[in-house]
């Protein structure tokens, strides 16, 4: 069985921990593959484990910048980032956030 044909299969049982486990075995041996960080990513979105996210999905728009999909991914995550972490009794800095780029 092919390594793509497994991850699906791991993920369309709803195993994500496994996927994630043979997608970052993946990543390892075949740094070049954008398409195992979009999957181990999308399922971190998945999880709203969004920094882990960020950071595979920042790889990849790294490796091609052309991809819009992914682009917009990262602003999504991004925004619901700063959502979580405002905090409107103990900032007046509300809109200048440090770890996100505007």
């Amino acid at each position: 069985m092919k390594e793509s044909e497994a991850v699906e299969k791991l993920i369309n049982n709803k195993e994500h921990k496994k996927a994630i486990e043979l997608l970052s075995s993946l990543i390892e041996t075949d740094k070049e593959n954008s398409n195992w960080l979009k999957m181990r990513g999308d399922i971190y979105y998945l999880h709203q484990e969004y920094t882990n996210a960020l950071n595979d999905f920042t790889k990849v728009l790294k490796s091609d910048s052309e991809c819009k999909n992914i682009a917009s991914k990262i602003e999504m995550i991004k925004e619901i980032l700063k959502f979580q972490a405002l905090d409107i009794y103990g900032s007046t800095n509300m809109n200048l956030d440090p770890w996100l780029d505007y």
